[in-house]
C-alpha cells in the first residue's frame, strides 16, 4: 500500500511571521501623498514589465468586465489564460508595512521562489522574489519613481514641510538607479544636506579624493563594483572617520548586513526603503536632531 502522506501536497511553511524587511512608510508633509514605490513585475522569458502601485490590495488574475473583475495585476495580454491563470487567482497585501502573497483558491495555484503556497495563507514577499502564477513565472522588485508631489510641468518635487535635520553637511549619494537617486537626494536636500549624486564607485572614489562627506548613502550592487568594496575603500583613506555610512540592499540577509557593518557602515537598511526610513538613518548616524515643522 502507498502511504497516504506521500500523496500529500508539499505547502511552503514559512509564512508571514517573519519581519525583516520593511515597506515604506508615510510621513508628515507631502509624504503623504502617494509614495514613490511601485512592484515591478517582469514577466520571465519574456519583456514584458507589469507594474502596479503600491497599495493594500493588489489583485493578480485576469481581467472579467462582465463579472466586474478587474486586477490590478492583470495577466490577461499575457496569454495568462493559456498560463493557468486564473480570474482571481492571488493578492499582493501591504499590512503593517510589509507585503505579503497570498493565494486565493487558484485552479493552478501560486510558487514563492518554487515553493507551492497553501491556499488563503500569507506568506512574506520580498525584492528579488519569484512568483509563478499557474505556469507564469513573474520576478518580483519594489522600485522607486520620482513621484512625490508635482509641479506644474510634471517633474518630480519635494516641498516643505520636510524635517530638516542637517544644516549644511555634505552628502554622497551613489545609487546605479537614477530614479532612487533622484528621489533621495531630493529628500536630503530638503532636508538641509549638501548633496552630490554619483552613479558608480569610481565617480564616487574621485569626489571622495577632494573631500570626504559627512554622510555617505551607497547601494550594495553598483555598475562597477560591490559597494562593499567601495566602503572598504574609503575606510583605508586617511581622515575619512568622520564619514557615516548608510548601505542599502535589496536583500536583507543577516550576513550581508554584518559584511555591511564590518566593512565599515553605521547602518544598513534592506530595500525598499522609504524617504522617512533615509532620513531617520541620515539623522541616527550624525547624531542630528530634526527642526519642528511649524503648523500651518
Amino acid at each position: 500500500m502507498h502511504d497516504p502522506k506521500s500523496r500529500e501536497t508539499k505547502y511552503l511553511t514559512e509564512k508571514a511571521h517573519n519581519t525583516d524587511s520593511y515597506l515604506p512608510v508615510r510621513a508628515t508633509g507631502p509624504l503623504q501623498e502617494p509614495m514613490p514605490f511601485v512592484i515591478e513585475l517582469r514577466v520571465v522569458g519574456t519583456p514584458a514589465v507589469l507594474q502596479v502601485q503600491v497599495d493594500e490590495t493588489m489583485l493578480i488574475g485576469r481581467a472579467d468586465p462582465p463579472k466586474n473583475v478587474y486586477p490590478a495585476v492583470d495577466l490577461s495580454a499575457h496569454n495568462g489564460q493559456g498560463q493557468g491563470v486564473s480570474r482571481q487567482h492571488a493578492v499582493i497585501l501591504v499590512k503593517d508595512n510589509r507585503t505579503f502573497i497570498k493565494d486565493l483558491g487558484s485552479v493552478n495555484g501560486t510558487r514563492l521562489n518554487g515553493s507551492l503556497l497553501a491556499p488563503q495563507s500569507e506568506y512574506r514577499l520580498r525584492h528579488g522574489d519569484e512568483l509563478t502564477i499557474g505556469h507564469m513565472k513573474l520576478q518580483v522588485r519594489f522600485i522607486v519613481v520620482p513621484t512625490i508631489g508635482t509641479t506644474q510641468k510634471g517633474t518630480g518635487s519635494l516641498e516643505s514641510p520636510v524635517p530638516r535635520i542637517a544644516h549644511g553637511e555634505t552628502a554622497l549619494m551613489v545609487d546605479g538607479d537614477p530614479n532612487v537617486a533622484k528621489v533621495f537626494s531630493m529628500a536630503l536636500r530638503h532636508a538641509g544636506f549638501q548633496v552630490t549624486v554619483v552613479e558608480d564607485g569610481a565617480a564616487a572614489i574621485s569626489h571622495m579624493t577632494n573631500q570626504f562627506p559627512n554622510l555617505i548613502v551607497l547601494e550594495m550592487m553598483l555598475p562597477d563594483m560591490n559597494g562593499l568594496d567601495l566602503l572598504r575603500h574609503l575606510r583605508k583613506q586617511p581622515g575619512n572617520e568622520k564619514t557615516r555610512a548608510v548601505v542599502c540592499s535589496g536583500s536583507t540577509f543577516g550576513f550581508q548586513m554584518h559584511q555591511a557593518i564590518e566593512a565599515g557602515a553605521q547602518l544598513f537598511l534592506g530595500k525598499p526603503v522609504s524617504v522617512e526610513d533615509l532620513l531617520k538613518a541620515a539623522a541616527q548616524v550624525l547624531n542630528l536632531s530634526a527642526v519642528p515643522i511649524p503648523q500651518l
